[in-house]
């Protein structure tokens, strides 16, 4: 989910720069330094090295010369042998939708079709004086634009997905200290908790995006070697902790909405299921227990705080560990409420930074 605010158009401002400095670039080596006449291709081609991040410029750029190269190679024979005739451009759109569907080419697979026909129809039966040159233009053009964007502000998005995470953090712990208050005075807890669910899951969706642009800039980063992390294309699992903290607080908003789910439950539940005061009390403590635990994250959890959670959690427990202990029916709400909790507390206790 994209940020918008200051540093969104700062990001944008940086962007725009290294596309128009790309594209200016191209077009000049292209036009004066191998000497073509007219390198339209170079300033079109440069744009593909300017994405967001370093390894999708790198990506899409490899895509892109992929599809013009089977488009051209496609266009070749049929110019020679067809011609740019009604037969021949039949005949090159079938072999070009068909090449196109290489699942690799990804988004830059409609070049195929693009770059076959417009070669056809412009290069005629002299195609291939007229692809050749074109194909060096798209060359100069995507290393252009690679390297532009790689050493000129090459982004690094590793301070907003550690701000989002944080923030991703504190609505957990505030929506964990709701559920401990609806769990003791439920009489509006359904509006309550609608509106910190809801603000739960679109901050988890925001964070969550914030992140995997964070660990994709790293990729092949070298602005993020100058920092100190470890030049690969692919991810290296561990060099940045905000990946594995964001996935711990997504197994936690997912326990924490079922504990919600089951208060819900037990809103229109027989009487004979539902627990009493005394359980309520200890298992709000418990849930206020959790949120502060939450709250210390990256950080590993107080020892003393998480002992006396697991205290708790223990005594509440330990009413049911033995048979004979389920309440009638199928379903025992305390037992599901403190598995749900065990599972919350277990999470937390294995962090580590």
């Amino acid at each position: 989910m994209p940020f918008a605010g200051r540093r969104y158009w700062d990001e944008r401002a940086k962007l725009t720069l290294k596309a128009v400095l790309a594209a200016v670039t191209a077009w000049l080596v292209a036009k004066y330094v191998f000497g073509q006449s007219q390198p339209y291709f170079a300033p079109l081609a440069a744009l593909l090295g300017v994405y967001p991040t370093v390894v999708r410029s790198v990506r899409e750029s490899l895509a892109y010369g992929g599809g013009f190269v089977i488009g051209a190679a496609l266009a070749i024979p049929v110019g020679l042998l067809v011609g740019p005739n009604i037969a021949g451009i039949a005949l090159v759109v079938v072999l070009a939708m068909m090449a196109s569907g290489w699942r690799r080419l990804g988004e830059q697979a409609s070049q195929v079709p693009f770059t076959a026909l417009f070669a056809l129809l412009l290069g005629g039966r002299e195609v291939v004086g007229y692809t050749l040159p074109r194909m060096v233009d798209v060359a100069v053009g995507l290393v252009v634009g690679l390297a532009v964007n790689a050493a000129v502000f090459p982004p690094l998005f590793l301070r907003r997905g550690e701000y989002a995470v944080r923030e991703m953090r504190e609505t957990l712990a505030d929506a964990l200290g709701t559920l401990a208050d609806d769990v003791v005075e439920p009489a509006e807890w359904r509006s309550l908790w609608q509106e910190r669910e809801s603000r739960l899951v679109s901050v988890q969706e925001q964070a969550r995006y914030a992140v995997e642009q964070g660990e994709a800039s790293l990729r092949a980063n070298p602005r993020a070697k100058l920092r100190g992390y470890r030049l690969r294309w692919r991810d290296v699992p561990g060099q940045w902790p905000a990946p594995e903290l964001m996935t711990m607080l997504d197994h936690a908003t997912a326990h924490s909405r079922s504990i919600a789910a089951t208060l819900r439950r037990l809103a229109d539940a027989d009487e004979a299921v539902v627990p009493g005061d005394g359980f309520w009390r200890e298992y709000a403590e418990l849930l206020r227990a959790l949120g502060a635990l939450v709250l210390e994250l990256p950080d590993v959890p107080d020892g003393a705080a998480l002992a006396e959670a697991e205290k708790t959690q223990c005594e509440m427990e330990r009413p049911f560990l033995g048979p004979r202990t389920d309440a009638p029916g199928l379903w025992d709400p305390r037992k599901e409420l403190l598995r749900l909790s065990r599972l919350l507390l277990d999470d937390l206790r294995d962090h580590r930074p």
